[in-house]
């Protein structure tokens, strides 16, 4: 299967998209582009020339991922990635400016990318970014077709609590089995988040293998933690390890207020070992964060052949 692969953010143009399915499988219900809903976007590469890949829309309060035929798609890049267009850009919850589209999909004599064996490509745009004081130059960071709500202001995280996303996430992965040797092992992520969940950041950290390719099962675990008040302590709000029959893993992407209610959503890639690659969009509610939606994993939105 092709895959968006966000772990690098890379095309796999060698790869055909196609699928056997049987015929009891019936048609995905197609995304309404009426009233040209806000548009969410992942913005990704070389800082120099920078992509934007469409996610889902944001309704009602909902994240809808986007399903679209050929045509839906064509009639989406002409929407929403006519040369000129600004998208607001966004990390860590908060603006970052604008991005300008120089190119869509179909602008140019040819399409922006191109698979084998795939007609329905889901489109891309080039991009023009403002000036940033980030100087990084990789770029990963989301983007909308019209802007957020300004979220409230929220204190920063304290190095304190990094210090302490970094006890929670050993003891998360001590009770999931990772001994402090095979934890020495691994890499180490963690980071605390203003997101408005509770009146104190979230934390979040991840152990994973060092390097890109390992044999075997690899080990992995990923956790969230929110202060709770009943107990004057940080409490494990959610917790992702690989299973046996499924080896994914999922790493953090960022976060953002997609549905106006004033707290944050978490947004965080999920992989497996297969190469599959997806977005997921976490919600807090009732002291735990719930997986509320899932980006595709394909690049072509082909109709499986049966």
């Amino acid at each position: 299967m092709c895959t968006i692969g966000l772990a690098t953010i890379s095309l796999n143009l060698a790869s055909a998209c196609s699928k056997r399915i049987t015929d009891t499988v019936q048609e995905p219900t197609q995304t309404s582009l009426a009233g040209k809903p806000r548009a969410l976007m992942l913005v990704f590469g070389d800082r120099s020339d920078p992509r934007a890949v469409p996610l889902a829309t944001l309704a009602d309060g909902k994240i809808i991922p986007i399903t679209l035929d050929t045509a839906g798609w064509r009639n989406f890049d002409k929407l929403y990635f006519p040369a000129g267009t600004k998208l607001q850009t966004y990390r860590g919850g908060q603006s970052t400016g604008e991005a300008t589209v120089r190119r869509g999909m179909w602008d140019g004599q040819s399409a922006l990318y191109k698979l084998p064996g795939c007609r329905a490509l889901r489109p891309l745009a080039a991009l023009q970014l403002a000036a940033s004081r980030d100087s990084s130059l990789m770029l990963e960071m989301l983007a909308t077709s019209d802007p957020l709500a300004e979220p409230p202001a929220r204190r920063p995280a304290s190095l304190a609590e990094l210090d302490s996303a970094r006890v929670f996430t050993a003891r998360a992965a001590q009770r999931e089995g990772l001994t402090n040797t095979a934890r020495a092992e691994l890499d180490l992520m963690v980071f605390a988040l203003p997101v408005g969940a509770t009146t104190s950041p979230t934390l979040a950290g991840w152990y994973l293998e060092r390097g890109s390719g390992v044999t075997g099962k690899p080990r992995h675990v990923f956790a969230l933690a929110d202060y709770s008040d009943s107990t004057h302590s940080y409490v494990t709000s959610f917790v992702h390890v690989p299973e046996d029959s499924l080896r994914d893993f999922r790493r953090l992407i960022d976060h953002a207020d997609l549905t106006g209610d004033g707290v944050d959503e978490i947004v965080l890639e999920g992989w497996r070992t297969a190469g599959e690659s997806f977005l997921v969009f976490l919600q807090y509610s009732g002291g735990h964060w719930r997986e509320v939606a899932r980006g595709a994993t394909s690049w072509c939105a082909d109709k499986p052949s049966p």
